[in-house]
């Protein structure tokens, strides 16, 4: 098939290239500097002139505290760069898949959230996500809408390499410190491309959380990195307030594949046994 890809030069745009290459599949990928979400104009021409049969839109800006603060990039890249890419893909008949966020959910639970919980985000970033799968719902129909969880992959030199950044904070240090009271599900960006491969392949349609099995805390998250690694840092569970920030970030951002598990097709592993395979590929070998 012809896919088009946003953001195809991120941690998970990088991966999900990957795999639909290897499967065989024509790929046309754009990073932030190749296309103009924002232009309708822009989006549209690249769509047209491809004619993919799939648009995976994995382009966002994803820094949750800029978006605190500038409403208006979160609104002109997530909201209606989404939209365009929705208007342009329904024009070619193109399905569009749409990797949003675990944040969408927001408060309210303390277990981990399905996708017949209700949408609740208390970050402008997460609001912007969910308005996100809002423009692509009403301006296609031919949709597959994926919420993801907290991703690490990617090469040591991606700038939003969550193990490598730990890692650097682990070498600077005897001891860090890591947020007790933030809870998520760790995802392996590979995991999580093949996992959506095997969606579109298959045809599915509709909304679908799609994480590594398990939920920890951003301490156990990165005490493991830190162990895995095989550092001597010692890792201190602290209250989120040590760590300022602009946005409110929810205290839980754990995920359950209820649509995966219910359509039997849920292929995702441990988040730990995960992030070690990827520690072991990426600093071990």
């Amino acid at each position: 098939m012809n896919i088009l890809l946003t953001g195809a030069s991120g941690i998970l745009g990088s991966d999900i290239s990957s795999q639909l290459k290897e499967s065989g599949h024509n790929v046309l990928g754009f990073s932030s500097s190749d296309i103009d979400l924002f232009s309708y104009q822009d989006v549209k021409t690249k769509v047209h002139d491809f004619k993919p049969e799939i648009v995976i839109h994995s382009a966002a800006v994803t820094n949750v505290d800029l978006c605190e603060e500038h409403h208006e990039i979160a609104d002109q890249i997530n909201i209606i760069g989404s939209e365009n890419i929705a208007k342009a893909s329904r024009k070619i008949d193109a399905k569009v898949i749409y990797i949003s966020s675990c944040g969408v959910y927001g408060n309210g639970k303390i277990s981990p959230y399905n996708e017949s919980d209700e949408t609740n985000p208390v970050t402008y970033h997460h609001y912007s996500k969910l308005e996100g799968e809002k423009r692509v719902r009403k301006f296609t129909k031919k949709f597959l809408i994926v919420r993801p969880g907290w991703l690490f992959g990617g090469t040591p030199q991606h700038k939003k390499n969550f193990v490598e950044a730990r890692k650097k904070d682990a070498f600077n240090a005897s001891l860090i410190k890591s947020a007790g009271d933030k809870f998520g599900s760790p995802t392996y960006t590979a995991d999580l491309a093949k996992q959506i491969l095997y969606l579109m392949e298959e045809g599915f349609n509709g909304t679908f959380n799609v994480v590594n099995e398990g939920c920890a805390s951003r301490f156990e998250y990165v005490t493991e990195i830190v162990k895995l690694l095989k550092m001597s840092t010692i890792v201190e569970s602290v209250n989120s307030d040590a760590f300022p920030r602009k946005a409110n970030m929810p205290a839980n951002e754990c995920l359950e594949n209820r649509n995966l598990s219910q359509a039997n097709v849920n292929k995702m592993r441990s988040w730990k046994v995960a992030l070690k395979e990827y520690i072991n590929l990426t600093y071990q070998s």
